[in-house]
């Protein structure tokens, strides 16, 4: 809840006040379980939380704060091994068997469904009964102890009214300096103690240094609390989710939730809400998903059972929230809150014994309050199914909020937004990020320059560029770079390459003479830069601007100068000298380096040999066009470089022959789409496409929107060209 007011009443005399009365909803013994405290902190703070409950409730010497602990349990596939190795069973028989085993998890019922159709693991259980045996007793024992990632347990201050610690309440050990528990999570909560998860998210580290940046550049004075209370009718912010562009999103990144995204068009926080609380298995599994879609743009009329409205109102119908069927529950049926939290536990829990109570309960309740019986019973069915899959409300809201106020941040500030996710992003994210950003904002990546790029990426705000970060480029490291940015600091911008190559490596040139001696002895020997650097700097573009040159091939030329500055040997460039007229080679030594780069795949296909045989059987298109899905259908010839290559192995459901088939992903620069080589193609062309990592590649093939995916693909056909560059 939230204070809206304060007033202060005076009485003449002593008034005795019950500040909170929710009947047996907190009472002692009139729960299902003490309340369950998830706080999501940034993931950079989250030790000063630590720090802080330690110094507020360590006090007069007293322990009260620890973490709870944890316990590994003995699997299967672990026991058998122990086990076998003690009755001397052949240790080549023992991973023989482990080996059908799927699931390390499978329990003692799950193993004789398994003996019961497969002849190899009932014949062991035959010829080892003394083995099976004794597995029965070991499986889910405690194997080994371990602290707990994110529960911390505080004790309370007295017991049966004496001064108390945390070793009054239960067994405590120490491991690594810190006090934990001797029992796991639901042990402590099953002697009353209150576990808190103090929860690192990262996300908020990230919302946190973009607004900073915002508050810095703009003069604004924004944060996570102004955006989600004042700024949560901004349309521009519903319009780029609704356009898809939800990369980097807390929550809403992926393919299959962005489609959800696009097809609900969002304009309100409920509507991230329900999407955040509707898009999991068991919603698209029933459907759930696509109700909510029909309802949302008025294709079908929600429908609404007897009391359940007001629950169900602001998600057209459909229980998606754990509070929904609870309110029902306690509304409807009579059931006191108490009695709402045994039904969300016996839901979750799938407690039939209880969950048959509670629904003679629910039903006689909701009848005495007008519900005729047969829809009280329908009304039953949607709980129970609803709670296999029903989402905590206050849960999803705090989510869907974080992710507001990234997209809200990411709609108003795109270039703060993408300097701090290209900085946090992995490999694999960033030609997804770096599409997106042209698509939607004025932010522009650009090549790392050597007087401008820093550690991090840099970003000039004046041009809304981002200067590609200098420990991107392979093999330069922390070290190598601050020394480059420590000199330029202390000495001024670099003038050419031969001030860079001068400058760098003062003291190391035989052939030139420096009178000054360095402020630091090691710093004549020991420099963290050497030529590999200097060329891989090249390669990557930071002497571009430096040197102002109009065409990337002429790299060439700073590495001719550079090598004969340093006295490299004369042939030291001969492999790039036979490149020199190639403009895509220099392109590929630039994305490979550095992971920056553009090629003009368009022009590679029109000038290859190739674009005469596809000429009449299908038309070229780029990578960005074929992820349109109006373009679903049309067979089309691409040009593109194979960054992954995965063989998949399938059972074929009429043969039940298994089959293998190969998933390839293509990337053109920013863009990435995923080409599937059907069984026959694959087979046809196994070796040859086991080769294609890392090449260019041209291939013809159909466009197909993907269910799994989210997205459009590309799939051969029979008649499929495939060539290698």
């Amino acid at each position: 809840m939230k204070i809206q007011q304060i007033r202060i009443i005076k009485a003449d005399k002593t008034v005795s006040v019950l500040d909170s009365f929710v009947d047996k909803g907190l009472k002692r013994g009139g729960h299902s379980a003490a309340p369950d405290i998830d706080t999501d902190f940034a993931s950079d703070r989250r030790q000063e939380i630590k720090e802080y409950l330690e110094s507020r409730y360590n006090v007069n010497g007293r322990q009260r704060v620890f973490s709870a602990g944890t316990f590994t349990t003995m699997k299967l596939k672990a026991v058998l091994k122990d086990v076998a190795r003690v009755y001397r069973v052949p240790v080549k028989l023992v991973n023989y068997i482990n080996a059908i085993f799927e699931e390390d998890s499978m329990d003692w019922t799950q193993l004789f469904k398994l003996v019961a159709i497969n002849k190899k693991v009932r014949s062991f259980v035959l010829d080892y009964p003394d083995v099976i045996e004794d597995i029965r007793t070991i499986m889910g024992q405690p194997r080994s102890a371990s602290i707990h990632a994110s529960a911390i347990i505080v004790t309370p201050d007295e017991k049966d009214g004496q001064p108390a610690e945390c070793f009054d309440f239960l067994p405590i050990r120490k491991m690594d300096g810190l006090l934990v528990s001797e029992f796991d999570g639901n042990q402590v909560e099953s002697i009353g103690l209150l576990k808190e998860d103090v929860l690192a998210t990262k996300e908020l580290s990230k919302l946190s240094a973009v607004i900073g940046i915002v508050n810095k550049t703009y003069g604004k004075n924004y944060s996570m609390e102004h955006i989600t209370e004042r700024q949560t009718e901004d349309i521009k912010t519903y319009r780029l989710l609704s356009a898809g562009y939800t990369q980097n999103v807390f929550q809403f990144a992926s393919r299959g939730i962005t489609r959800f995204i696009m097809d609900v068009q969002p304009n309100c926080v409920e509507d991230l809400i329900a999407i955040n609380a509707l898009y999991r298995p068991a919603t698209l599994e029933i459907g759930a998903t696509e109700d909510y879609i029909r309802y949302k743009r008025g294709e079908v009329a929600p429908v609404y059972n007897f009391g359940t409205y007001e629950a169900t109102k602001n998600t057209f119908g459909i229980m998606t929230y754990q509070e929904q069927f609870m309110s029902i529950a306690h509304t409807l049926g009579g059931f006191d809150l108490g009695k709402t939290d045994y039904l969300r536990k016996a839901i979750g829990k799938k407690n039939a014994d209880l969950m048959a109570t509670l629904k003679d309960d629910f039903i006689k309740g909701a009848v005495t309050n007008g519900c005729p019986e047969y829809e009280a019973q329908e009304i039953w069915h949607k709980i129970e199914v609803a709670g296999k899959y029903s989402f905590n409300r206050s849960h999803a809201a705090a989510y869907a909020l974080t992710a507001y106020c990234g997209a809200w941040l990411k709609a108003n500030y795109p270039t703060a937004f993408y300097t701090v996710a290209l900085q946090w992003c992995d490999d694999k994210e960033t030609p997804l990020l770096m599409s997106e950003m042209e698509q939607c904002s004025e932010a522009k990546i650009v090549a790392p320059d050597i007087n401008v790029s820093h550690k991090e990426f840099y970003t000039d705000y004046t041009t809304n560029k981002i200067f590609w970060s200098l420990t991107r480029i392979k093999m330069l490291g922390t070290k190598a770079v601050d020394y480059i940015i420590n000199e330029r600091e202390k000495n001024g911008a670099f003038t050419s390459i031969q001030n860079f190559v001068h400058r760098i490596f003062k003291y190391k040139l035989k052939k030139f003479q420096y009178w000054d001696d360095p402020d630091n002895e090691d710093e004549a020997i020991r420099i963290p830069v050497n030529s590999l650097h200097v060329r891989h700097l090249i390669l990557a573009g930071c002497f571009d601007r430096l040197e102002k040159i109009s065409s990337i091939n002429e790299r060439y030329t700073i590495l001719e100068t550079a090598s004969k500055e340093l006295g490299l040997a004369a042939d030291a460039n001969d492999y790039y000298k036979q490149y020199f007229e190639v403009d895509h080679f220099w392109s590929i030594q630039q994305i490979g380096i550095s992971g920056i780069g553009q090629i003009d795949y368009r022009r590679i296909y029109d000038n290859s040999e190739s674009k005469n045989k596809i000429k009449g059987k299908a038309s070229y298109m780029s990578l960005r066009d074929a992820l349109v899905l109006e373009n679903e259908g049309k067979r089309i010839a691409v040009c593109a470089t194979v960054v992954e290559v995965d063989e998949v192995s399938y059972k074929d459901k009429t043969s039940g022959e298994k089959k293998q088939f190969c998933k390839i992903k293509l990337q053109q620069n920013n863009e990435l789409i995923e080409l599937v080589c059907w069984s026959e193609f694959y087979l046809e062309h196994k070796n040859e496409i086991n080769t294609l990592k890392d090449r260019i590649v041209i291939v013809t093939s159909v466009i197909k929107y993907s269910d799994y995916s989210g997205c459009n693909c590309l799939n051969t056909f029979r008649t499929t060209l495939l060539f290698k560059l």
